[in-house]
């Protein structure tokens, strides 16, 4: 499935609100209109139609077809870039058109004609019609000056065509709903999905999918545009309607947010809970350590922590993070490579996640990078526990993943760091000091002496 294109966009000078989108790129596309009526031109062919045309390979439509549809879907909010969705009573697709802020003169409610002929129509591999202009094989955007030549602005502030189906009903049948725009009436986003960003974490523009589930569990993925102007809106935690369009992707049903007000979400959860996590310390989660078993940490909970180690150093599993609260500290085994700068507050929802312990480290498992979110600025930090290593031996279990100093101590036994070594202090007191083979100082040789 076509995702949002990653480029940088320019940043364009905006024309007087007296002029036209087309003022914009030269071109007369926002005629005033005198009447709220459909141009004089006769439908020849459904979509269904049009669609049934399509293959992988971009055909072109060399006889005088015309099609007409609603739009659906526009680019006001970023989140559909240079493409339109129409439809009518018999299905939709998308229209491809190299155009910026084309809503002006195309609007979600308005009808558009569309003389085909001298375009292609092509399917993207997934089952979602494009119509466009030929690119190399597959289907391109209709060139902004040739747009008029095609597209045909008819009535305004039209009903839209929409489908409100229940999720277990589309999970089973997404080619029904294929590229149509469809609502659900009562659904939630995911226990981890829920209280993020719609377009993805900070640091990554490409994690943009979110779970959405209905309360008998059935799920569907909805994905956002990082450019959409509500990317960084944070998913509601509770239950409601969601209106979008539905593409298909790997096989699937996939939901396209168009803006924020597809969004309704103001019920109780399935399960009755507001859904909005609170805060728990660290050392309030460390009391639950399963042992050799696996616990289940409650719902409804988040933990705002620092990170104490530098991923570049490369001392944990990649996934691997530790992180410290004002109580505790702790190891996070997030389900992707993990890439928060050293010093960084988090937000993470920990709702219901998994504690257990390997080998012999007590961890949050499983947790979704989604699931993470960069606290700026950051409201406090974590200095290091200046300590002896026998306080070390004696209070290991409330402080395993803490971030400690030692002082006046020596190192011994290998060469270089590389693999365990012996910390003694001046009380004679020992403890081993472990260097991943990976860490990007495991190579440098031990220091003579050391004074922390």
């Amino acid at each position: 499935m076509k995702k949002s294109p990653s480029i940088l966009r320019a940043i364009m000078v905006l024309c007087m609100i007296t002029f036209s989108l087309a003022s914009c790129v030269k071109q007369d596309y926002d005629q005033p209109d005198t009447a709220n009526v459909d141009p004089n031109l006769t439908v020849t062919h459904s979509i269904r139609d049009i669609r049934n045309m399509a293959t992988i390979v971009p055909k072109a439509v060399t006889t005088d077809i015309i099609i007409a549809g609603i739009i659906t879907a526009d680019d006001e909010s970023g989140a559909f870039y240079k493409e339109m969705i129409i439809q009518d009573s018999t299905g939709a697709l998308s229209v491809q058109l190299d155009v910026s802020n084309y809503n002006s003169s195309y609007p979600i409610g308005r009808r558009v004609f569309i003389k085909c002929k001298g375009l292609y129509i092509g399917d993207d591999g997934e089952g979602n019609i494009e119509l466009g202009s030929n690119s190399s094989g597959t289907i391109g955007r209709i060139p902004g000056g040739a747009v008029q030549e095609y597209i045909y602005p008819g009535k305004w502030g039209l009903q839209l065509p929409l489908s409100i189906v229940g999720l277990d009903y589309l999970v089973a049948h997404p080619t029904d709903f294929t590229q149509k725009l469809v609502q659900f009436p009562s659904v939630e986003f995911s226990t981890a999905d829920a209280g993020i960003a719609f377009g993805g974490d900070p640091l990554s523009s490409s994690d943009n999918s979110r779970i959405l589930k209905d309360c008998a569990g059935n799920t569907l993925s909805v994905y956002t545009s990082a450019y959409a102007n509500f990317a960084s809106t944070k998913t509601p935690f509770r239950n409601g309607s969601l209106t979008g369009i539905l593409k298909l992707y790997r096989g699937a049903g996939e939901l396209l947010v168009r803006s924020i007000g597809d969004v309704k979400m103001n019920n109780l959860r399935c399960d009755g809970s507001t859904g909005i996590p609170q805060y728990i310390p660290l050392d309030s989660i460390r009391l639950l350590d399963p042992g050799t078993a696996t616990a289940t940490l409650p719902s409804d909970k988040f933990i705002r922590v620092i990170v104490t180690n530098d991923y570049n150093k490369v001392i944990t599993n990649a996934k691997n993070m530790y992180c410290q609260d004002q109580t505790a500290g702790i190891q996070i085994r997030f389900t992707g490579n993990q890439s928060f700068p050293l010093g960084t507050e988090l937000e993470i929802n920990v709702s219901g996640l998994s504690l257990s312990n390997y080998l012999g480290v007590l961890q949050i498992s499983n947790v979704p990078l989604s699931s993470a979110t960069v606290v700026t600025p950051a409201t406090f930090s974590i200095a290091p526990r200046i300590t002896t290593i026998a306080d070390i031996n004696t209070n290991y279990t409330a402080w395993e993943g803490e971030l400690v100093q030692l002082n006046n101590v020596t190192l011994s036994g290998n060469a270089t760091y590389s693999g365990s070594n012996t910390i003694t202090d001046g009380n004679g007191a020992t403890i081993v000091l472990y260097t991943a083979t990976g860490a990007t100082f495991s190579g440098d040789a031990l220091p003579a002496s050391a004074s922390k």
